[in-house]
């Protein structure tokens, strides 16, 4: 019963947050974080939206990406990892939900899936899954823009995953 009335004052603070974003379109930066375990991608839908998702969120102020990776990581899906395994991606833009969107993308190959814990309130969903059976509908279109690039890239021929470093 407290998990819905969370999940309900999510989907209400998310549209006043787009309300928001569409009258003064405001630059964000964020982080996401593609786990991989073999060709499989830890993937999440959170509360207040349709659309899977990588974990993460909004850069705090004066946090570094990284550090915010690491923080939305053990947040969202409860996975801790050191700064070490995550590779930096590259910095993908998104003009959806009215904003002006930088999300630093990272990485990170791991040889078996990790526990994974949601709290059921902010994110409802988490999934190791196959990308190539998810529809494009399904997923923010960044995420589709890093899947295409991580399949185009020649150490991932074999597998489709980024290498975490």
């Amino acid at each position: 019963m407290l998990d819905a009335l969370y999940r309900s004052v999510y989907r209400v603070a998310y549209r006043l947050h787009l309300l928001w974003a569409f009258l003064f379109r405001p630059r964000c930066e964020g982080v996401w974080v593609a786990i991989w375990c073999g060709d499989s991608l830890l993937v999440i839908r959170n509360a207040y939206r349709k659309r899977l998702t990588l974990p993460g969120g909004g850069i705090g102020g004066g946090e570094e990406p990284l550090a915010a990776a690491i923080r939305e990581l053990r947040e969202e899906v409860g996975i801790t990892l050191v700064p070490q395994q995550l590779r930096f991606v590259g910095q993908f833009r998104s003009a959806i939900e009215f904003k002006r969107d930088t999300i630093n993308l990272f990485d990170v190959q791991l040889s078996e899936q990790p526990l994974v814990t949601i709290d059921n309130r902010e994110v409802v969903y988490a999934e190791f899954l196959d990308p190539a059976a998810l529809s494009p509908d399904a997923v923010f279109p960044v995420m589709l823009e890093y899947l295409a690039a991580a399949a185009a890239e020649p150490e991932n021929a074999e597998n489709g995953a980024n290498a975490g470093s």
